[in-house]
């Protein structure tokens, strides 16, 4: 009994660690994030690519920018996958 309960206890804390994965988009496809599993982002706005680093925290996914003085971009993961960003931006899972 006490090895299913740390078996299933690993198996959520893994679970909600785990950030997003793949391409996420704004409904004109004009801001993009294709988020990798080692916490690396690309992101993309229109046309300009730069790299950076995001963590999830909870329901919490938090962009950080390496090298620049802007202030990091936190994310809410909704019910449905989309994330909710900063005044009123919607990025959806962009299918492959």
């Amino acid at each position: 009994m006490r090895k299913l309960l740390i078996a299933a206890l690993v198996m959520l804390l893994a679970a909600c660690s785990q950030g997003p994965r793949g391409t996420y988009a704004d409904a004109a496809q004009l801001l993009r994030y294709t988020f990798e599993a080692d916490g690396k982002v690309t992101v993309t706005t229109m046309g300009v690519v730069q790299q950076a680093s995001y963590v999830r925290e909870g329901d919490t996914v938090t962009v950080h920018a390496p090298g620049s003085d802007a202030a990091p971009v936190a994310f809410t993961v909704s019910e449905d996958g989309a994330l909710l960003g900063p005044m009123g931006v919607r990025l959806q899972p962009v299918k492959p």
